[in-house]
């Protein structure tokens, strides 16, 4: 488990609410972003490496302003969307 920095983050606005994108390039199991981001409504990931396994996703647990990613297999390159209220 080791803090994540992602390596390029895009905000864009969706109605009343904030919509953050962030890239990362190597996500393991248990990884944690510890994003500053207040008012988290929803957050997904979507892997955009290819997985060796079929049905690799990246899940996401939310505590405050942290994110924690379960990867089944480790090294995976994504985006992080993440909703809140700004």
């Amino acid at each position: 488990m080791a803090a994540k920095t992602p390596s390029a983050v895009l905000r864009e606005s969706v109605g009343s609410l904030t919509l953050q994108i962030a890239t990362f390039s190597d996500i393991d199991n248990g990884d944690t972003w510890a994003s500053g981001i207040q008012g988290i409504v929803g957050a997904w990931g979507s892997g955009t490496d290819v997985p060796t396994q079929g049905t690799e996703g990246i899940d996401i647990g939310v505590s405050g302003s942290t994110l924690t990613f379960s990867t089944g297999e480790d090294n995976r390159a994504g985006k992080i969307f993440v909703l809140y209220k700004s």
